[in-house]
């Protein structure tokens, strides 16, 4: 057991790049899947935190014109095994009342903050856009 060689070593490691590309793959298919249920809510705005050691999270909101959030999910964690779960808590309210909230702990809320922020970025290119 202990008589390792080179080969065996670049084995495990082709291995484990492998299951790396697989991972990624999956998280991306389900990134996607989110992003096209949501599109079809509203406006979308996206935000993510990466975590220190691995653990992080995305946050996908989807809103109305108006800032009514329409639907909200958030992914958390670093492996295959994570997957968006949705946020019914957040929908039916304002995102810019969301955002006063969130404001007290915007470390726990960095990803929340972001998207909220770019949702109101896309409304305000939205209305100046129809103004003109």
């Amino acid at each position: 057991m202990g008589d390792w060689n080179i080969s065996d070593f670049l084995g495990v490691l082709v291995i484990l790049m492998i299951m790396q590309v697989i991972g990624t793959h999956l998280q991306v298919k389900k990134y996607r899947r989110a992003v096209s249920k949501l599109h079809k809510l509203g406006n979308l705005g996206v935000g993510a935190k990466r975590g220190k050691l691995g653990g992080g999270n995305i946050v996908i909101i989807s809103c109305k014109a108006d800032g009514t959030i329409t639907g909200a999910e958030e992914m958390k964690g670093m492996t295959i095994f994570a997957g968006f779960k949705e946020l019914p808590e957040l929908v039916g309210r304002s995102i810019y009342d969301l955002k006063i909230d969130y404001l007290t702990d915007e470390k726990k809320y960095k990803a929340h903050l972001q998207a909220i922020e770019a949702l109101e970025l896309r409304l305000k290119n939205d209305s100046g856009g129809e103004k003109e």
